[in-house]
């Protein structure tokens, strides 16, 4: 006989309702789902409703009533374990609308930090695979990264670093050289993690979403790589992407164990890739802002851009009517997408599972409630 269970995940919890945890200081703690689960007689899933939206951020309609300066504060806080890639999708939707080039020193800056958010975004979902010694040096190297994001910008988790035209600030002296230890410390963390999932079998199989899912669900980022698919905007060359990508290799079973490997993967190649925009970025002097009037004003018309998130393409479409304010801010964001496309990766899970499930599809509640 068929049960129905109420659930929720994240910090609060709803009357009535079980709570599931993915552990003290993993992303989904930061504010609530609702997750009802329809139960077969093996205790699988046969269906799962997701109701997202209690965050009520309204992001997008504050945008319209923001200058263009003054909006990027408000980009840095729907995703706020990368809350660089909110800042920067806002600051070069802008750019592209008023064809303006950064500095190049601020381009490489750009891509430097882009990765490094990919960094502490990863760490933090993949904080669910560890434990004992390996989870103490693993939050102890994500309090390092905002450590050393305070260093810069006097914010340890919302930099609020791009400006429209460049950067607010160049990197103190001997930050960059500073970031070794920092860097071989998450290199060693990604060679542990990969230990630890493949010691186990548990997510082997379980929540597919193949190629056709992805592609019907918007999928992107790390869930597409894990089924096959290469949709990495990174590839493009945007910022110095061009001199300093490097993709990492997909796989194709689509399952948990494939989501949270890419994961794992991608750790290695933003480290690669920060040490080259390093590298770029010491051999590039100059300015990395250029100035600009009090209130600017973007070309009346629609205007866009893309780019890689942690969670895959984040968009911008910004509809100007010529004035200091935007008419219209619409954001894409991957954790909307990743929580559309968990009801369908539920169906099947065995019930002890939920919440292995729900650890492989990352989101962030300001996010998806924008």
């Amino acid at each position: 006989m068929s049960r129905t269970v109420d659930c929720t995940i994240g910090g609060l919890s709803l009357p009535g309702h079980r709570h599931i945890s993915l552990g003290p200081r993993h992303p989904s703690t930061a504010g609530l789902i609702r997750v009802v689960l329809e139960l077969g007689i093996d205790d699988r899933v046969t269906a799962a409703d997701v109701t997202s939206g209690y965050g009520h951020r309204a992001a997008e309609k504050l945008f319209e009533v923001r200058d263009f300066r003054s909006m990027i504060m408000l980009a840095d806080r729907h995703d706020w374990m990368a809350a660089f890639s909110g800042e920067l999708s806002l600051v070069l939707t802008v750019e592209n609308a008023m064809r303006l080039t950064p500095p190049p020193r601020a381009t490489v800056l750009r891509t430097l930090l882009a990765e490094y958010s990919r960094l502490h975004s990863h760490l933090s979902y993949l904080s669910y695979l560890a434990d004992g010694e390996v989870l103490a040096r693993l939050w102890a190297t994500v309090d390092a990264l905002r450590d050393r994001m305070l260093a810069w910008t006097g914010n340890r988790v919302h930099p609020m670093l791009c400006r429209v035209g460049g950067l607010a600030s160049d990197a103190p002296e001997a930050w960059l050289t500073s970031l070794d230890p920092l860097l071989d410390d998450v290199a060693r963390l990604s060679a542990d993690l990969r230990a630890l999932l493949a010691a186990t079998t548990r997510f082997q199989g379980l929540a597919v979403l193949d190629a056709d899912a992805c592609l019907g669900y918007g999928l992107s980022g790390p869930v597409a790589r894990a089924a096959g698919l290469e949709l990495d905007r990174r590839l493009s060359g945007y910022l110095a992407y061009g001199e300093v990508v490097r993709p990492v290799a997909t796989r194709v079973a689509g399952d948990a164990d494939a989501r949270l490997g890419v994961l794992i993967d991608e750790l290695g190649t933003s480290v690669d890739m920060i040490r080259v925009a390093r590298s770029l970025a010491m051999e590039t002097p100059g300015d990395v802002g250029i100035r600009l009037s009090r209130r600017l004003k973007v070309p009346e018309g629609e205007h866009t851009t893309e780019l890689e998130a942690p969670w895959g393409v984040a968009s911008c479409l910004m509809v100007s009517r010529g004035g200091p304010t935007p008419w219209r801010v619409a954001l894409r964001t991957p954790s909307f997408s990743n929580l559309s496309a968990l009801g369908r990766a539920l169906e099947g899970a065995p019930e002890d599972s939920i919440a292995d499930v729900v650890a492989s599809l990352g989101y962030t509640v300001g996010d998806a409630d924008k």
